[in-house]
């Protein structure tokens, strides 16, 4: 799930704000900005929209493999694959875990990636999220889907090999809790797999977070990357805005709805593009 509350939080709160003024939306959205706690309803609310076949949303990496329509966003999960496999053999029955898995699209792209290798889980705090992965993907020994919240995740001490959260942990409200829930549930030696943004001097201290939670963490900057993607598949979020977002959301919130896309020309995407936001990966080791 990426963390574009900003628009998860306008899109969820106009889906049902036809009867409202403007002004009440807004003090809505405020409201969830700076309460973390009213989150996990916006981003059920959220998930709950028809968005047709999207079910992966991040900002993306290019260039990238392949035609699907969503390759750049796949492609994010890929080269955390491809970070994973110079720390670890690919073997079969690595238990794997991504926190905030959304509706799925990323950890379906990065399990098609090395088919057979991973006992996999996705956890959401969504019920909506769960409910359309369950739908779509199924439940088997190798593939399961749970509700829960990243900031205490219901696994035991060591149930994973390879932990996976890519752009969310900006939405969570406490960073460090989140890195020692992570360390927690992964076994001595597991690896975590990371990616989010970063406005300039929160690096350091998210730096700093993981280390104290226990890791070894040597981040690649990937901001170029992630700029090109948002500029090259900019017309389909265009399209995806157009075609599902609640028409209230879409006449009342325009600007934050291509923000929260990083369309090309937005504040977002130009943000990445200049270098004033940052976007890190890893594969931390747990010490």
């Amino acid at each position: 799930m990426a963390a574009w509350w900003i628009a998860a939080s306008a899109v969820a709160v106009a889906a049902g704000a036809t009867a409202l003024g403007t002004r009440t939306v807004r003090r809505r959205l405020r409201n969830a900005r700076d309460d973390h706690r009213q989150r996990p309803a916006l981003w059920n609310r959220f998930y709950a929209i028809d968005w047709g076949d999207t079910a992966t949303n991040n900002y993306g990496f290019a260039p990238a493999e392949g035609d699907h329509p969503q390759r750049f966003q796949h492609q994010m999960y890929r080269e955390l694959l491809k970070r994973l496999a110079l720390k670890r053999p690919l073997e079969p029955a690595v238990r794997l875990l991504e926190v905030s898995c959304g509706r799925g699209g990323g950890l379906n792209a990065f399990l098609a990636a090395a088919p057979g290798k991973f006992d996999a889980t996705g956890l959401d705090v969504a019920a909506s999220a769960i409910a359309f992965c369950r739908r779509t993907y199924g439940e088997s020994e190798t593939l399961h889907f749970v509700e829960g919240s990243a900031l205490d995740l219901p696994f035991p001490d060591g149930s994973f090999d390879v932990v996976l959260n890519v752009e969310a942990s900006n939405d969570y409200g406490d960073r460090p809790r989140f890195f020692a829930e992570v360390a927690r549930v992964l076994k001595k030696g597991g690896i975590f797999l990371y990616a989010d943004t970063f406005r300039p001097g929160r690096a350091e201290e998210m730096q700093r977070d993981i280390d104290s939670a226990g890791f070894d963490a040597a981040f690649d900057d990937i901001t170029a990357n992630v700029a090109e993607a948002c500029r090259l598949d900019s017309p389909r979020r265009r399209e995806i805005i157009h075609r599902h977002a609640p028409l209230v959301g879409r006449l009342l919130f325009k600007r934050q709805l291509e923000n929260y896309a990083a369309i090309e020309g937005s504040k977002k995407q130009q943000a990445f593009a200049e270098g004033r936001r940052t976007y890190l990966m890893t594969a931390a080791v747990k010490l």
